[in-house]
């Protein structure tokens, strides 16, 4: 007879203690996603081991106890590594022109004389438009991933409106007769498009993103329209933001804080309201600094320690005027996916980009298309998808490292000099806020124990790891 040890579980590395209560805590595990609210008698329980068995299978189910043997950092490394690869998806995005009608102050692309030097608004002419699909469809043959993302980007995109629904009408097609997912997403200021172009983008379930800075006067002062300086809040909230109402559209409102926007944010939020857009979803973001075309800029972004202690604030200030927030946390397979094999931004020269604040800075071009779309790489390529925050010393001690995955490639980059940095940015100050307010506002907790002086809620269970378009978007 084969004699069976059993061998009892040990605590996970990546569990989160948030407080939440006189007598409660939260553990968040950042590597499973799973939220648990419990009392301080059941915490000293789980790190001691001295659950009951029902208990510990559970605790083991949802990531907060592992086998003694396990190694969570490499599980993460793996986790990492396999998103790396593009086999989950791969990402085009199509900046299909550096022009725009806007001349926001803080542009990372270069506005006015800075623009023309850097770009030029150059726009994508037609052959360059074809090698885009014939690129895309070689990469997607190649590669055989189980999702297609086009990404409708800019400077403004729908300058080139009708280019950017041919091409997305062609693509999807293609998609579909190859028998594959197909996603859209499109970045925009929000001024130019119609209710017409809502109902093509609604039988894609399009992800929209519109920014907005601030209440009416304070975006109008940041948001203008190049020739005559006109503000846009009207157009934009009066607009697209109506149009989207009962459609597919997911919409969210990039809200940038800044030194001057953020004292008008309750503001902007009663406004909104009162035109009944609470069916948008609200994401406070941060403005950055990181390149030369926006450089003038840095001081007017908001310093951190006034950053963190603000934003859980107006997250709660938006729910209870019954906006749509965004904030679940989860573990994330990698910061952004500008180190992800297998996502691309290109420009209307052919050059090749992993990240959107890095574009048109030549010395991050990580490769170029030919006239038959066939892509050339250069050594920069290699260079991004050799990061690995697993081998980042800081990162790899740290609790944080499921959620951030490294932090923002672009701000190692500008801090370092080096794309195998940390570029820590909000999640290690703004996560114990995520969890306690998705916590409070979790509407079916499941009560796994109440009695001998145990409690314990699993307020939401182990979720699947996801991978951000960009870490700047909190």
């Amino acid at each position: 007879m084969k004699l069976i040890i059993m061998r009892k579980l040990k605590p996970s590395r990546y569990n989160l203690t948030v407080p939440s209560s006189t007598n409660l805590v939260l553990i968040y595990n950042t590597l499973s996603g799973a939220i648990l609210r419990c009392n301080s008698k059941f915490v000293a329980d789980l790190n001691t081991k001295n659950l009951d068995a029902d208990l510990e299978k559970i605790m083991h189910e949802q990531g907060f106890l592992v086998s003694p043997d396990t190694d969570e950092l490499a599980v993460y490394r793996g986790i990492h590594n396999h998103w790396k690869s593009g086999k989950e998806k791969v990402e085009f995005n199509m900046l299909l022109t550096y022009d725009c009608n806007f001349a926001c102050p803080y542009c990372y692309q270069g506005r006015g004389e800075a623009g023309k030097k850097i770009h030029g608004f150059k726009s994508m002419s037609p052959s360059m438009i074809s090698s885009f699909k014939e690129f895309v469809k070689m990469t997607v043959l190649e590669r055989n991933p189980k999702t297609l993302e086009l990404i409708l980007y800019g400077g403004e995109p729908m300058l080139r409106a009708y280019d950017a629904m041919r091409t997305t009408d062609e693509l999807s097609e293609w998609v579909n007769d190859v028998g594959m997912k197909f996603k859209l997403q499109m970045l925009s200021n929000g001024s130019l498009i119609t209710k017409e172009f809502i109902e093509w983008a609604d039988q894609f379930r399009m992800r929209l993103q519109v920014p907005i800075d601030g209440d009416r006067d304070m975006h109008n002062k940041m948001r203008f329209y190049v020739k005559d300086k006109r503000g846009s809040f009207d157009d934009v909230t009066d607009g697209v933001l109506s149009f989207v109402r009962g459609t597919n559209v997911e919409t969210h409102i990039r809200i940038s804080l800044t030194n001057e926007t953020y004292p008008t944010m309750i503001n902007m939020l009663d406004q909104l309201k009162s035109k009944d857009l609470t069916h948008i979803y609200t994401d406070f973001c941060y403005i950055t600094a990181f390149t030369e075309a926006c450089d003038a800029y840095k001081n007017h972004v908001i310093p951190d320690t006034k950053l963190f202690s603000v934003m859980p604030e107006l997250w709660r200030a938006a729910h209870e005027r019954g906006f749509r927030l965004d904030i679940r946390p989860s573990p994330q397979a990698l910061p952004c996916s500008s180190i992800a094999d297998g996502s691309y931004i290109i420009d209307p020269f052919g050059d090749v980009y992993k990240c959107w604040e890095l574009v048109g800075q030549k010395k991050h071009v990580v490769g170029t298309l030919s006239d038959n779309g066939v892509f050339t790489k250069t050594a920069v390529y290699g260079d991004v998808l050799k990061r690995d925050p697993t081998m980042i010393d800081q990162c790899s001690r740290h609790i944080f490292l499921p959620s951030c995955a490294g932090g923002c490639v672009c701000k190692a980059s500008w801090l370092h000099n080096t794309y195998h940095a940390a570029g820590c940015g909000t999640e290690n100050f703004l996560l114990p806020d995520k969890v306690k307010l998705f916590a409070e506002l979790a509407k079916s907790p499941k009560t796994l124990v109440m009695s001998d002086g145990l409690f314990a809620q699993l307020v939401d269970g182990r979720i699947e790891p996801k991978m951000k378009h960009c870490y700047t978007l909190v």
